[in-house]
């Protein structure tokens, strides 16, 4: 939020266990350095902001980016094997939302908003 200056970083709340000094005494040094962390954790192309209660710090979703080259072959809940000759080659191919579904997995439901999303319930 600060690297894209949507919040100040005297304004940013505190959270227990999170021990990050935000304000870098001017913004231009705050928004710096939140570019740079923002960076080092790679960051760059989520475009939402990350929360802090959320469907991954309850142990109900993950982050992944999935591509493949030719044909996947992939098994399913059911144990049958899965042909996907279908683009795109990645986790925003309709038919790996069916495989991944029979394994109780969710493509999230925001379409690009946050490609490598996957849940228990599509949130």
């Amino acid at each position: 939020m600060i690297a894209h200056r949507k919040i100040l970083p005297q304004n940013v709340p505190s959270y227990p266990g999170v021990y990050i000094e935000w304000n870098h005494g001017t913004n231009d040094k705050s928004i710096s350095s939140a570019k740079r962390m923002v960076n080092a954790f790679g960051m760059q192309g989520l475009h939402v902001a990350p929360a802090l209660n959320s469907r991954h710090t309850e142990g109900h979703a993950i982050d992944m980016n999935i591509s493949w080259t030719g044909v996947l072959k992939i098994i399913n809940a059911s144990g049958e094997t899965i042909e996907i000759n279908t683009s795109p080659c990645s986790g925003m191919n309709a038919k790996l939302h069916q495989v991944a579904k029979t394994y109780g997995v969710v493509k999230f439901r925001g379409g690009f908003k946050d490609v490598p999303h996957w849940s228990t319930d599509g949130r």
